[in-house]
């Protein structure tokens, strides 16, 4: 009638009574609900097939239905609440058979549980088609309820443990390994194996688990199977792996023909270890499925040998770059890659000249002539020095490191030699023009040289005041020559040596301050001096003597020299007179490494700073 009044947009008759009555009828009602409900289910429970029967609906059911009966008990009165006293005693008399039916209906139960469950009763008990609840009463196996609920105990667990293992086997169905192309090689390389890895590595630890477990028994010749099929596929994931890095690091190195005739029996090695990846990959092509293609115990065998022929050759690779470095010690400031990359060049010397700045201090690039002569050094900077006695590389017989050590010779040779002549020229030739036709590093330490003698000379004289001053000349002269018209290479030489001269009229400034008197007094014995001794220009400091490097150094920037320079530069230079090893001490940030780098710059020597790490061991 409301929906009615609705439509017609009338005002709704109100029915206090009617609702007053559907409120008091409501329990009621629930009641033969209920009452109806479980006088429709209880026949097929107790009479119908007991293989039909879901004990877990059934306790569902039973369960809502008595939590409703036992609050319909305090709202019902008179006739109904007799009907409602019925229907629990009936939910109470079925509730005592609801462990019996979970217990039975267990769907891990089989055949072998059943006959267990037959001795425990002490006759044939089986849930056919003629099995019902009504047939278990007969039976009497309410009574053997516990010894039945520990035999169906026992069921699930073997039942959980046999899905757990249904669900590990199809988990790999359709799993395959994915490859991809591997740049020119014309062949692939396996990618995205960490998912397979993850997978492998939880259900090794499941079967272990499954092993220990005392509820295996039915399946333990089957988990056995399984875990020694997941040994395996771990077995071969690990090998193909281990294949792939192996040939990935050696494919580029053996692809050089170089290397294969300087490393013939190991090329050969590899070469066998190529065809059998190779042939590997085709057939992963052909069928990818992880379970297929790792219960091939062949392919076992042969990853285990390519991974044997791969670790021969391996240490093969690395005795043949040991004797390398041993003929020539700078190679052992270089990473195994980078010294492969230098060897592999042997019929074109050109090619190595990438990797000079990381073998020499100062050498960036090498002048070559048309039959490949090395007549000159080009530094960084682009300051080009002529070589003493030019070199061939063909000379080597295409050994890198051989024509790498006439180069090393040649440098030092050169420099020596230049030194020599721009000590001759320094007093035929105005200063001005000396220090801008000779190269950076010659420059710097022939003005140390004769700033050393001068300083020396001018003690011996007690003129060190008057020397000072002259050195003030002359460094004016410098500062006034780098305000004109310089080349790039000009301007950089000069600016290293106003760094140097600055610091040299400070030193006999000083030393004047200081009434030094005698060229054997500390605080002139204390500074670097330099100096020609049988041939050789040495570098002295207090009782400390070295051999110049003749290291080429190119046209580099000096750092600004402070009294913590020099005290650094006394116990470096001790350290290295003794041929011990000096350890700079300090904050980050300070300087130490820059301070050492400026002395080896001082002396000549080549300077090498890396952190140390897998690739160069030294």
């Amino acid at each position: 009638m409301q929906a009615r009044e609705d439509i017609f947009k009338h005002p709704k008759t109100e029915y206090p009574l009617l609702q007053q009555i559907s409120h008091a009828f409501a329990p009621t009602a629930s009641m033969w609900r209920m009452a109806g409900e479980l006088s429709r289910h209880l026949p097929d429970w107790m009479d119908g097939p007991f293989t039909e029967i879901d004990a877990e609906a059934v306790a569902a059911n039973i369960d809502i239905w008595w939590c409703s009966s036992a609050k319909l008990l305090k709202q019902l009165t008179g006739a109904p609440l007799e009907v409602a006293v019925a229907v629990s005693q009936q939910l109470q008399d079925f509730q005592q058979h609801i462990p019996l039916i979970t217990a039975l209906r267990n769907p891990g139960l089989r055949d072998r549980h059943w006959e267990k469950i037959s001795v425990a009763v002490g006759c044939v008990v089986k849930a056919d088609a003629g099995f019902s609840l009504s047939r278990a009463l007969q039976l009497g196996l309410p009574a053997h309820v516990a010894a039945i609920e520990e035999v169906s105990e026992y069921a699930s667990k073997e039942f959980s443990l046999e899905h757990t293992l249904d669900k590990m086997q199809s988990d790999w169905a359709g799993l395959c390994f994915d490859s991809m192309p591997w740049r020119a090689t014309g062949s692939s390389i396996l990618r995205g194996v960490d998912d397979i890895q993850q997978l492998l590595d939880d259900q090794v630890v499941k079967t272990q688990a499954m092993r220990a477990s005392p509820c295996i028994g039915p399946f333990e010749e089957r988990v056995k199977v399984w875990e020694a099929k997941l040994n395996q596929t771990q077995d071969v994931l690990d090998e193909w792996l281990k294949c792939q890095q192996g040939w990935l690091y050696l494919e580029p190195i053996f692809g050089s023909e170089d290397i294969q005739q300087q490393m013939p029996n190991e090329g050969r090695k590899f070469k066998a270890v190529d065809g059998t990846w190779r042939r590997l990959m085709e057939r992963l092509a052909k069928q990818s499925e992880v379970m297929v293609v790792t219960a091939d115990e062949e392919l076992l065998k042969n990853l285990t040998e390519a991974n044997r022929l791969l670790e021969q050759v391996q240490k093969g690779l690395s005795d043949y770059l040991e004797t390398k470095r041993l003929a020539f010690p700078r190679f052992y400031f270089l990473s195994n890659d980078e010294l492969l990359e230098i060897l592999s060049e042997t019929k074109d010397p050109t090619r190595v000249q990438p990797y000079l700045r990381k073998i020499f201090e100062g050498i960036a690039g090498l002048s070559f002539g048309a039959d490949l002569e090395v007549g000159a050094m080009i530094s960084e900077e682009g300051e080009k020095v002529a070589f003493a006695k030019p070199f061939n590389p063909k000379s080597a017989g295409g050994a890198v490191e051989r024509w790498l050590i006439d180069c090393e010779a040649a440098m030092r040779d050169s420099i020596k030699y230049i030194l020599k002549e721009s000590v001759d020229a320094y007093s035929n030739t105005p200063r001005d023009t000396w220090m801008c036709s000779w190269p950076g590093q010659v420059v710097l330490a022939v003005d140390c040289m004769y700033w050393s003698s001068g300083t020396a000379a001018a003690i011996v004289r007690h003129k060190l005041a008057e020397y000072a001053s002259q050195l003030t000349q002359e460094l004016m002269q410098v500062v006034n020559k780098v305000r004109g018209n310089l080349s790039k290479l000009e301007r950089k030489t000069l600016s290293a040596l106003i760094v140097i001269d600055v610091h040299a009229r400070d030193v006999t400034a000083e030393l004047a301050r200081q009434g030094v008197v005698s060229e054997t007094d500390f605080e002139w014995i204390s500074q670097l001096r330099y100096g020609w001794e049988d041939g050789e220009l040495v570098v002295r400091m207090i009782n400390a003597a070295i051999q110049y490097g003749y290291e080429y150094l190119g046209n580099s920037s000096r750092l600004v020299i402070t009294p913590l320079t020099d005290r650094c530069y006394r116990t470096l230079m001790g350290a290295l007179h003794l041929n011990l090893g000096g350890a700079p001490e300090g904050p980050a940030g300070t300087g130490k490494t820059e301070t050492t780098k400026d002395l080896a710059k001082a002396i000549a020597m080549q300077c090498v700073v890396f952190n140390c790490s897998d690739g160069l061991d030294y």
